[in-house]
């Protein structure tokens, strides 16, 4: 393994650790609120839905 393999793979290496740390630390769902909803289906069954909405940028 040559040299400039060697920092191509630090590099690639230090960009998907910040890049990684960078979204888990900017989500942090301060905007974010959970609804809950009670529909029927088709069977005339009561179903509970829980949806989550984010209004944050990066929102995984």
């Amino acid at each position: 393994m040559n040299k400039k393999t060697l920092i191509l793979i630090i590099l690639a290496f230090a960009i998907g650790f910040g890049g990684t740390f960078f979204v888990i630390k900017s989500n942090d769902h301060v905007e974010c609120e959970t609804t809950t909803k009670r529909v029927k289906d088709k069977n005339g069954i009561w179903v509970t839905i829980e949806e989550h909405i984010c209004k944050e940028k990066y929102s995984i």
